[in-house]
C-alpha cells in the first residue's frame, strides 16, 4: 500500500495491554507479529485507566510503574518501542480514541492492533468499533488455538460484513500469563520467572507484588 505521497507506507504493529508486568510472552508475540505480516515497528502500548478493568473493580499497578517496566523490557528488541499516549490520558481509555488519534498524527503509516483472538467476538460491543476497524488492521492473536477456528472464522466473516473489518489470524503458543507471575511474586518466587531481567529487578527495587498490598483479579 502505498502513502499519499506515493511511496511505500510504514507498517505498524500495535500492542496494547495492561502489562501487569510486561512478560517474555508478550515480547514474543510481538516479535512473531513483526516478523509475519513485515511490519517495520512494533509499539508496545500500556493502557493507562482502562475502562474495562476500572468498571469491573480490578485494581492495577500505578501506570508509571507499568510504562517504567514496559521501557526496561522493550530496550533491547530491535523495532519495538514504548508508546505512553494511553498512560498520559486524562480519563478513561478507548481503543478507538488512541487509533484515530494516531491515524490523524501520521497519515502514512498503517496501523496493525494486536488482540487476543478471544476478544473478537466482542469486538463489536466496544466503544465506537467502527473508527476501530477502519483505523488499524487487527491481528487476532489465537494464543495455543484457544478459539476454535470455525468460531474464530465465523466472529471475523461477521466484522468483515459489519463493518468492513480487516482482521488477519496470528497463531501463537505460549502459557505465560501476567497473573500467574503476580501469584508467584506475591508468594516470594523470583527464580525461573519468564520475565526480561531489567523488570524483574525493576520489580524488586520498587517491591511490587508484594503479598497484601494490592488485591487483583484477572488473566491479564
Amino acid at each position: 500500500m502505498e502513502g499519499k505521497n506515493g511511496g511505500k507506507r510504514r507498517k505498524v504493529g500495535i500492542l496494547g495491554g495492561t502489562f501487569d508486568p510486561i512478560h517474555n510472552a508478550h515480547l514474543q508475540l510481538g516479535r512473531e507479529a513483526k516478523r509475519t505480516f513485515q511490519l517495520d515497528a512494533i509499539w508496545v502500548m500500556p493502557t493507562g485507566n482502562s475502562y474495562f478493568k476500572t468498571r469491573r473493580g480490578r485494581q492495577v499497578t500505578d501506570a508509571a510503574d507499568r510504562a517504567a517496566m514496559v521501557r526496561l523490557a522493550v530496550a533491547g528488541e530491535p523495532g519495538f518501542c514504548c508508546s505512553e499516549r494511553e498512560v498520559r490520558r486524562q480519563g478513561e481509555t478507548y481503543t478507538a480514541d488512541t487509533l484515530r488519534e494516531l491515524a490523524k498524527a501520521y497519515p502514512d503509516t498503517e496501523f496493525y492492533f494486536i488482540v487476543g483472538a478471544d476478544t473478537i467476538h466482542s469486538m463489536d460491543t466496544w466503544h465506537q468499533p467502527e473508527t476501530i476497524f477502519q483505523n488499524a488492521v487487527i491481528l487476532a492473536a489465537n494464543r495455543n488455538h484457544q478459539v476454535p477456528e470455525e468460531e474464530l472464522r465465523r466472529d471475523m466473516d461477521r466484522l468483515r460484513l459489519r463493518y468492513g473489518a480487516r482482521i488477519r489470524q496470528l497463531d501463537f503458543q505460549s502459557d505465560v500469563s501476567s497473573s500467574q507471575i503476580r501469584r508467584r511474586l506475591e508468594a516470594g518466587e523470583r527464580k525461573g520467572l519468564p520475565l526480561p531481567p531489567p523488570v524483574l529487578e525493576y520489580i524488586r527495587e520498587k517491591q511490587l507484588y508484594e503479598r497484601g498490598r494490592h488485591d487483583r483479579t484477572g488473566n491479564l
